[in-house]
């Protein structure tokens, strides 16, 4: 299910943040030094803004505690870094790489394209993998402080849980409403006719390839990739891990200056020319013909599920054995489609909409799940619902738990920070 391959976007947040402090424009304003390093302005505009984007936020929504709290967030990021070098910790290149090469497969997965991000971040794959290097390396230094500093995690006992709760019971909040599910998911399948559709097309492109038209004006003409299509397909410089399979495969085998037959990946079919190699980076341009959505493949999905939820209704199959029959959802599959107990506000709008309509123990009907690139159908088995209301130390014990460990993190944190102060410089300069 998509709330469960969800992946949250702050990670890069501030990627841009080191490089701006080695390049301050004219006017930027300095609004904090700690250690060796700057907090810009620019800096601080950039995260915020960022910050309400992935989150939905306009600026008149902004809560009054919110750029104090980020502004804070850089400061402790500071410090934890300029302590990081104090005490000589390091990170390796290889460390560098891999968390790089995690952190940009994620981003791919969760935008569906390297095109997107590009266009989401406005600039070049290439720049976003430098830019993002250059943060990492304090980034990954402050994590390996910070672990070798509570390397033992954060235990409380079942009285110091339940003193908690005493304590801050009325400053809680309500426990949320929890559906829960069980679900069986089927993936969209490209059909054969959406396949001939675009591949007819991309060998068209390739005939004029061929009689000399120029390769640039043909992706700007008909590629379905718009991000790279204005610039006449050019993706920039990219390492190994940034893009899909089949697409590395071929474009890092090319000869500098030579264009790939058709090539398939999941978005489409693709025509990639190799237009430099820089180092263990190469420069890419692609025409991509993104295959249609057609209709028919849509209702052939959602027609078998309709006869999937029909049987276990006429009590000719259970839920738990069509979904380990046919649920394609690796994570619940084997457990005969359970979930479990999902909190309303991890659920995609369209499905807290279905199950507001089912009763427990119902199924729903299809819903649609995924990218616009990805995507596929799931009916939910509503099982139960937990509805909101006030935490109870008997039946809340592990979320009261949780945010008594959180609690005892943020204090013991706070603490720490505070006595690395008396050892780094930290001078604020606005209020």
């Amino acid at each position: 299910m998509n709330f469960i391959k969800s992946i949250f976007l702050f990670v890069i947040i501030g990627f841009v943040c080191s490089a701006n402090a080695q390049n301050q424009n004219p006017g930027d304003k300095i609004l904090a030094v700690v250690g060796n390093d700057i907090i810009l302005e620019s800096d601080f505009n950039y995260q915020l803004q960022m910050y309400l984007r992935q989150n939905n936020i306009s600026y008149e929504q902004v809560p009054p505690y919110l750029p104090q709290q980020i502004f804070q967030n850089m400061i402790t990021e500071k410090i934890i870094y300029a302590k990081a070098l104090q005490d000589s910790i390091y990170v390796t290149e290889d460390e560098i790489e891999k968390e790089l090469d995690y952190r940009l497969k994620n981003l791919v997965d969760q935008f569906g394209s390297v095109t997107r991000i590009e266009e989401y971040y406005g600039m070049s794959i290439g720049k976003i993998r430098l830019e993002l290097k250059t943060d990492l390396s304090k980034r990954l230094m402050s994590d390996k402080l910070k672990r070798r500093k509570f390397s033992g995690g954060v235990k409380l006992t079942n009285r110091e849980v339940r003193e908690f709760f005493e304590q801050y019971k009325d400053s809680l909040p309500p426990a949320p409403t929890e559906f829960e599910i069980a679900n069986i998911y089927l993936e969209r399948k490209v059909s054969e006719s959406e396949k001939f559709i675009a591949l007819e097309k991309i060998k068209k492109i390739l005939d004029s390839l061929n009689s000399g038209v120029d390769f640039a004006i043909l992706a700007t003409n008909n590629s379905d990739d718009k991000g790279s299509a204005v610039n006449g397909g050019d993706l920039g410089y990219a390492k190994k891990g940034v893009f899909v399979k089949n697409f590395e495969e071929a474009l890092f085998t090319l000869e500098v200056g030579k264009v790939s037959d058709i090539v398939e990946t999941e978005y489409g079919y693709h025509l990639i020319r190799n237009d430099g190699k820089k180092g263990e980076e190469i420069k890419s341009s692609h025409i991509l013909v993104a295959f249609p959505k057609l209709e028919s493949s849509d209702l052939e999905t959602i027609s078998f599920l309709n006869s999937i939820r029909d049987s276990i209704r006429n009590g000719q199959l259970s839920f738990e054995d069509a979904a380990k029959r046919y649920s394609q959802d690796p994570n619940s599959k084997d457990k005969g489609g359970y979930v479990g107990f999902i909190e309303k506000s991890r659920l995609d709008s369209s499905e807290v909409e279905e199950l507001n309509k089912t009763i427990p123990g119902g199924i729903t009907d299809p819903i649609r799940i995924g990218t616009d690139v990805q995507y596929g159908y799931e009916i939910l088995n509503l099982i139960s619902i937990n509805p909101e209301h006030k935490l109870d130390i008997d039946t809340d014990y592990d979320k009261i738990k949780k945010y008594a460990e959180s609690f005892k993190e943020n204090t013991e944190l706070e603490k720490w920070i505070n006595e690395m102060r008396n050892t780094i410089y930290v001078d604020i300069r606005v209020q």
